[in-house]
């Protein structure tokens, strides 16, 4: 009998995520199966051109320049000029100007790895027994992820990470016996101006060796039907800001051709392929047992490790599968809090950042996480390597930021974009009130910014150079209808999944 602990471990890379059954491969759009590669991505707004001035800059640059007065020129979506005031030299008349007074403007965080669609699902599955994990924790749940619920939940997560400033942010997504479930979080991505990457993902192994990596039979899919439905969703959500990437959810959970298949539709588009990988100890021993060798080194046979790959977790590696993702170039999200949350293990981030592996950090879904608060996850990347190898001299809150700007635009491939204020980058950045209590006093500002700050210190969030969030209000995702529908979305899923009665019952308070 496998004991929680076990299941739990193996089950981090993909609870509650939604799985669709291959039975709906009928609903699929017409010419679903049509190459996407024959038009361009749609072209999004760009932000009017804007001169901040007098601001503290942190510019992430080659040189890792800052500037304690310092100024960004925005021009067409791209960042024009950046430099110390004295620089500044004169200005044109017309150009709008906007005085910060000492606010701080850095790049706009980018997060490698979450769920979208699992926004409203915090707290679900806190120390869940296995009994009900397997009666309504886990496929009910996913049953109950339709468009609507998936959408709501989205539009949560979204405004969540948008207002402490993410710019950029990885999905993986898939509709629990609703393939449309995906256009509803695209629908929520489009609308609320962030940068994604949304991966579609897909399983269809059908081995029983492994009770916590079991798919049953009506949760999986065909390859063909899932490389389709990416690009159906391609199609129809590509644009410049946002792309559908394909996913393998993880070496135990799918098939070869699975694999194989879903990384052949990166290739064909040029996009990025995505996995779940070496995420906990039992999967490290399966894969073992199964393939003679771990899962790193078993997705380097199967030929999809490489420049335009990006891996999660990636927790139980070896010696040689850290040199052999530094020499394909493979990008890996490192998500300490979800990691901790199941008790998964520490990944091995010293080792990695030496071998130079493209290393970014992700906050991963709400149901592993129960928040998508990226300062938190930056700080326990920091405290969680300081406390397993008993150094308190490792890291520091340069890079923990450096992770979650630059680090994680490299891991997505992203570099030549994102990640950094830099003339031709993209103008995606954040404006960060320097006055706030947690960022005080003004000498340790840096330090203060990972290990004691306020994530509602972002008051400002520009993607292309539009100011999508102003003053911490979002131009789109209204707060109170969000919270609505996300507490509505809620009571459906936990009345179809029975887990009503179970959440009034978990708690040990007498409640009135």
């Amino acid at each position: 009998m496998i004991d929680r602990k076990e299941f739990l471990r193996a089950l981090a890379a993909g609870a509650a995520i939604g799985i669709v059954p291959h039975g709906h491969a009928a609903w699929a759009a017409p010419g679903a199966g049509a190459a996407a590669h024959d038009r361009r991505p749609r072209a999004t707004a760009k932000g009017a051109e804007l001169l901040l001035t007098d601001a503290i800059v942190i510019t992430m640059d080659g040189a890792r320049r800052a500037f304690r007065s310092g100024f960004v020129w925005l021009r067409e979506g791209r960042v024009h000029r950046v430099g110390a005031m004295r620089e500044l030299g004169a200005v044109p008349q017309g150009i709008v100007r906007r005085a910060l007074g000492g606010q701080l403007v850095m790049p706009g965080l980018v997060n490698c790895h979450t769920h979208l669609s699992n926004g409203m699902l915090r707290g679900l599955y806190d120390e869940m027994p296995l009994e009900t994990w397997f009666s309504k924790g886990m496929w009910p749940v996913l049953d109950g992820l339709d468009r609507p619920n998936g959408e709501a939940a989205a539009e949560l997560a979204l405004l969540e990470l948008m207002s402490i400033g993410v710019t950029t942010t990885a999905t993986g997504e898939i509709g629990s016996r609703h393939p449309e479930m995906l256009d509803g979080v695209l629908g929520a991505v489009e609308r609320s101006g962030i940068r994604a990457l949304v991966s579609r993902i897909a399983m269809d192994s059908a081995d029983a060796s492994s009770a916590a990596q079991f798919i049953p039979e009506g949760y999986r899919d065909t390859p063909a039907f899932a490389a389709d439905e990416v690009r159906r969703l391609k199609r129809r959500y590509d644009s410049d800001r946002v792309t559908v990437t394909p996913e393998a959810l993880g070496v135990l959970r799918c098939t070869p051709e699975m694999v194989q298949a879903m990384h052949s539709v990166a290739v064909e588009h040029g996009c990025l392929f995505t996995m779940h990988a070496a995420s906990s100890q039992d999967e490290r021993e399966a894969s073992r047992k199964r393939f003679g060798h771990g899962s790193i080194t078993q997705l380097g046979k199967l030929g999809v490790l490489g420049p335009r790959t990006l891996l999660a977790h990636a927790i139980w590696l070896d010696d040689a599968e850290i040199a052999l993702l530094a020499a394909h170039s493979t990008g890996l999200s490192h998500n300490p809090v979800s990691n901790a949350y199941y008790a998964s293990g520490i990944a091995r981030l010293p080792e990695l950042l030496k071998a130079g592996v493209r290393v970014g950090l992700g906050v991963d879904g709400a149901s592993t996480n129960n928040g998508q608060n990226v300062w938190e996850t930056m700080k326990m990347a920091m405290l969680f390597q300081k406390q397993h190898r008993e150094d308190p001299g490792f890291g520091s809150a340069e890079l923990a930021l450096e992770l979650m700007t630059l680090g994680g635009a490299r891991a997505l491939h992203l570099e030549h974009e994102v990640g950094s204020l830099e003339p031709g980058k993209r103008a995606d950045l954040i404006v960060i009130d320097t006055g706030r209590v947690s960022l005080a006093p003004s000498q340790t500002l840096v330090s203060n910014l990972v290990y004691s700050n306020d994530p509602w210190a972002v008051r400002d969030v520009y993607v292309d150079g539009e100011r999508i969030v102003a003053d911490g209000s979002h131009r789109a995702l209204d707060r109170p209808a969000v919270v609505r529908g996300a507490t509505g979305a809620l009571d459906r899923v936990l009345k179809k999944a029975g887990l009503d009665d179970y959440l009034g019952k978990r708690s040990r308070w007498s409640w009135q």
